[in-house]
């Protein structure tokens, strides 16, 4: 066993090692996407919690940025976390099941396009996410499925699954559901309902109320406008059946198709288990709310992104390595085999086009309208043309985007050296940043899409008393324009854009 054991570690080593070398070289072609330049320009600044987000993604990337500058470094510490992840992907399901299925969900994790690239390399919330749900059900399986040489120690592990639930709450919402998950499964086997007779259960909630209090502080000083939009995105709104397909399809692209039929099918062997069989209940139990809600929710017509239910497929990554595990053909091999060539070489062409733009040049009846991968470009070069058009005075001047997605671009770009102000109705966590008033008398620079700017303008220009245009900023790649941004000199701002009624509290 412990040979085996060993053999198994080494293999989902090398397996953890060899992806995250293929991300460190697609991290050199694949720029900061929109919600990553966002996240990036917005971690600048550190507070106890964010608009969008809890703050632990946030957090890092200001950590990272000010070790290695506010640009495509920041993945560092996501790029290690989803190491981490992997590793505890292995001791999960080798403790629910075996070593070598341990091997299997590592691999089975690692060819998911949404794990390996939005959890394993973007900075998003998604990678502390995965990390710490991890964390947490490994946690707790070493308390409920102890072998019979390790001591009981719930003073010990229930209150690190607490902390763990309480960092995955410190990251992003959808750990509410996880943690409902788990106490699913205590609450349907007498297994579970033996440890609710003890106190340490609650203790464990206890440790995760006070690690999320940031979250919890900072909503409540602000009204509770986090948990407010978030749950607004989510609220029913009118029967559309077909939306759950649509959802249903958004899901199996983000997992990767060859990774998603095994992985649905793993977990209806788990539902015709039952509750009989402990550990893979566990990863049912874990996944199911998360799962079920998220794809339900669509049905009622309430907007919900194909991303959401993740955290719920990823508790059944250990009960798809046992069936790999125990399968005795010899479809496994082949399908890991079709599934890394088919995986990389997608890998390959996505981050060449996100270094070149060549598909659109390439395809132009696939992609008449826009590059791919055009919201992975880096919006870098734009500083440059500012400067040598002797735009920039960075003393008392200020930019002024109309989206908060182009603001995260803009601020990215510019490095952070001058306040960008969202003026627009949608300003997220730009309206919680610096004011409008202090910049009262100052100039600015309009800056963004030059259809964005040609449809918000008439609500910006009564604010400065006189606009001058600046021309277009072209950019693009490999030698190709591919985007076209409107630049206005503002003079004299006479009046604040007014903030939403839910920021007044903000900047």
């Amino acid at each position: 066993m412990t040979r085996a054991f060993g053999q198994a570690q080494r293999q989902a080593l090398l397996i953890t090692g060899l992806f995250v070398l293929v991300r460190l070289a697609s991290s050199l072609f694949i720029g900061l996407g929109t919600d990553e330049s966002y996240s990036t320009a917005i971690a600048r600044d550190l507070h106890l919690s964010y608009f969008d987000h809890p703050p632990l993604h946030q957090w890092f990337a200001h950590a990272a940025g000010e070790a290695f500058g506010f640009g495509r470094w920041t993945r560092a510490p996501f790029l290690l976390l989803f190491a981490g992840s992997s590793w505890l992907m292995f001791r999960l399901t080798a403790r629910l099941f075996s070593p070598a299925a341990g091997v299997w969900a590592v691999l089975a994790l690692n060819l998911s396009v949404f794990f390996t690239l939005a959890a394993g390399e973007w900075v998003l919330p998604d990678g502390p996410l995965t990390f710490c749900e991890l964390a947490a059900a490994l946690c707790l399986a070493r308390q409920l499925f102890a072998r019979a040489d390790e001591p009981d120690r719930p003073w010990l592990w229930w209150p690190a699954t607490g902390l763990w639930l309480g960092l995955a709450a410190l990251s992003k919402y959808q750990a509410a559901t996880v943690g409902l998950g788990l106490a699913l499964f205590l609450l349907s086997t007498p297994l579970g309902r033996r440890q609710l007779a003890s106190p340490w259960p609650y203790v464990a909630g206890l440790v995760v109320l006070a690690v999320s209090s940031p979250v919890l502080v900072w909503n409540a000083q602000h009204d509770w406008i986090s948990f407010a939009f978030q749950s607004g995105r989510g609220a029913p709104r009118r029967l559309a059946p077909l939306s759950v397909v649509i959802g249903l399809i958004g899901q199996i692209a983000l997992l990767a198709p060859w990774v998603a039929v095994p992985l649905a099918w793993a977990g209806w062997r788990a539902i015709k288990a039952g509750p009989g069989q402990a550990r893979s209940w566990f990863c049912l139990m874990a996944a199911a709310p998360t799962i079920v809600l998220f794809t339900a929710l669509p049905l009622f017509g309430s907007k919900v992104l194909p991303h959401w239910p993740m955290p719920g497929w990823l508790m059944l990554f250990p009960v798809l390595g046992q069936a790999l595990a125990d399968s005795n053909r010899a479809w496994p091999a082949r399908w890991a085999a079709a599934s890394t060539v088919l995986l990389l070489l997608i890998w390959g062409l996505a981050g060449s086009d996100a270094a070149t733009g060549w598909a659109k040049a390439a395809l132009p009846r696939v992609f008449p309208k826009a590059d791919p991968t055009a919201e992975a470009m880096d919006w870098s070069g734009l500083r440059a043309a500012l400067a040598q058009r002797r735009l920039l005075h960075p003393a008392g001047q200020f930019v002024v985007s109309a989206e908060w997605n182009e603001a995260g671009k803009i601020d990215q770009a510019l490095g952070g050296d001058m306040p960008v102000l969202v003026f627009s109705p949608d300003p997220r966590e730009y309206a919680f940043r610096t004011g409008g008033r202090m910049f009262l008398g100052h100039d600015a620079l309009i800056i963004g899409r030059d259809n964005t700017v040609r449809e918000q303008l008439p609500l910006i220009a009564p604010h400065f008393a006189a606009l001058t245009p600046a021309g277009e900023v072209v950019l693009g790649r490999g030698g190709q324009a591919e985007l076209s941004l409107t630049v206005i000199v503002a003079h004299d701002l006479l009046t604040p854009y007014p903030l939403p009624a839910w920021a007044k509290g903000g900047r």
